[in-house]
């Protein structure tokens, strides 16, 4: 009789999705698919976390697109949201300071000096004070309308206008006042070295002014780096990064000392370090990267929207028209450079604002929901993983498969399914298990008997009973999440070997 062989998958998932290299050569660590999952803090993959609603008046049918953190002059003075025609102050109660805005909902918003400002293109900027009284704010005495403004070193930074796409406007130093004291213009087709382009928005950065275009990436400063801001008469060019861009305003995020943006080419990281002068570009999605390009040349990259959590430690860029989110994992990069990634489907998350005290709050079709729990809003939610295509390092080697042994963390009674598939089937075998409380035989051999609790949940290792045969094999799993935390520890797989013909 051959004796059984065996071959584990420790820490399913780790390194996140890869649909960019052969299935077949991918370490046993990625993942084909990874549908609303994150990579957890002890290098799990397991489920993402829900949502509930903390709007409970004044939210239905507000569609909250854009959500800003409004911290005054005094601290934090609570939230401004947008959505469906109208601005919003509050969480609970959602209180309308600015209608009639119809179908436009693309503001961008900034704070200075105590002030919120909010700009979207074609219409006029607004001001909101520590009241949250709205009124316009005179950019200009020919009165732009920018389509975005930033905040950095003590001035807005506008421009976008619709005649207009090549001025970056900084406004004078802390009164927000895009006229008169050390207001300043810089036009960059002066700047541009291949020809027209355009600018989407602009961020902060070691003491420079990042300025991102559509086709290339300029970085302004002054002549002084001993402290932090920009001198109107100094401002001039530091470099010019060609060959990329950004096409999505909306994507741009301060991830630690870092920024992340949305190229044409994917999800990218501009790092500098000043005192080398130099700028290394990082493909941050590399691992998912035909899929992310397929995305953005189909999708209206000026909807695309991105969170930051530091306290999660994600980047999600949300396609809210697709309902589908990549969630990139921050806490460290693989050996290629790009970042582990798992995707949210058949999401309903619009937007979304890390607050001043680490609450991930999420903009949705009634309201403001907070980032918790194992439901979205009460409701279930589906998970779903499966490996790479395995061999056990022989590939002419036919496998019968016998038994697959599943690891997994969750609450009592949570129902998972595991799915075994054969030389590329489209038809896997599905097997359903349970998580149990009472003690559970591993293996469903009574000598073993484990079943204990983790600082995650309760640990469960199963056995399952399997059946076909192939070269290759590829491992699944599934499960509705209802409540309660999932993550999948270990596979375990058993076959007899015999050669094909």
């Amino acid at each position: 009789m051959k004796q059984l062989v065996s071959s584990s998958i420790a820490a399913p998932g780790f390194y996140g999705l890869n649909t960019q290299e052969s299935s077949i050569t991918l370490a046993s660590g990625y993942a084909l698919q990874a549908d609303n999952c994150v990579i957890d803090s002890e290098g799990r993959l397991g489920a993402r976390e829900g949502y509930v609603y903390q709007t409970t008046s004044g939210g239905t049918s507000s569609s909250i697109v854009g959500m800003h953190d409004y911290v005054g002059s005094t601290g934090h003075l609570g939230y401004i949201t947008w959505g469906n025609g109208k601005i919003y102050r509050g969480l609970g109660t959602l209180t309308a300071i600015s209608t009639g805005h119809g179908t436009d909902n693309d503001w961008q918003a900034a704070s200075l000096g105590g002030f919120v400002y909010l700009a979207q293109a074609g219409k006029a900027m607004l001001r909101v004070d520590s009241n949250f009284a709205v009124t316009t704010h005179a950019t200009t005495s020919a009165n732009h309308q920018f389509s975005f403004v930033t905040s950095a070193y003590g001035r807005l930074w506008a421009g976008g206008t619709a005649t207009d796409k090549y001025t970056l406007y900084g406004s004078d130093l802390l009164t927000g006042a895009f006229h008169g004291g050390s207001f300043l213009t810089l036009d960059l087709r002066k700047v541009w070295t291949n020809g027209g382009d355009e600018i989407v928005s602009v961020a902060g950065f070691n003491g420079r002014i990042i300025v991102f275009c559509k086709r290339c990436i300029v970085i302004l400063g002054d002549n002084n780096n001993s402290d932090l801001t920009i001198a109107a008469t100094e401002l001039n060019v530091i470099e010019i990064l060609e060959n990329v861009g950004c096409v999505s305003k909306k994507s741009i995020q301060a991830v630690g000392d870092d920024i992340y943006f949305l190229a044409n080419s994917g999800l990218r990281s501009l790092n500098r370090v000043i005192q080398e002068k130099s700028n290394p570009l990082a493909d941050l999605s590399i691992n998912i990267r035909d899929d992310l390009v397929k995305i953005i040349n189909t999708y209206s990259t000026e909807n695309v929207t991105s969170i930051y959590s530091a306290s999660n430690a994600f980047y999600l860029l949300l396609f809210p028209s697709s309902k589908l989110i990549y969630c990139f994992d921050t806490r460290g990069r693989l050996e290629n450079g790009g970042l582990r990634v798992t995707k949210w489907v058949d999401s309903d998350i619009l937007s979304g604002l890390s607050a001043f005290d680490g609450t991930l709050y999420l903009g949705l079709v009634n309201g403001i929901a907070k980032y918790s729990g194992f439901q979205d809003n009460g409701t279930s939610y589906y998970l779903a993983y499966s490996t790479n295509y395995f061999d056990f390092d022989q590939p002419t080697v036919n496998k019968i498969l016998k038994i697959v042994g599943v690891t997994v963390i969750g609450g009592s009674g949570q129902n998972f399914v595991v799915k075994v598939g054969t030389d590329y089937t489209d038809q896997p075998r599905s097997y359903n298990r349970t998580v149990k409380q009472s003690s559970v035989s591993e293996y469903d051999v009574a000598e073993y008997n484990i079943a204990e609790f983790t600082g995650g949940g309760l640990t469960d290792r199963i056995k399952v009973a399997v059946g076909g045969h192939g070269s290759v094999i590829q491992l699944g799993f599934e499960a509705y999440i209802n409540g309660d935390q999932l993550s999948i520890q270990k596979f375990d797989v058993y076959v007899k070997q015999g050669r094909t013909n």
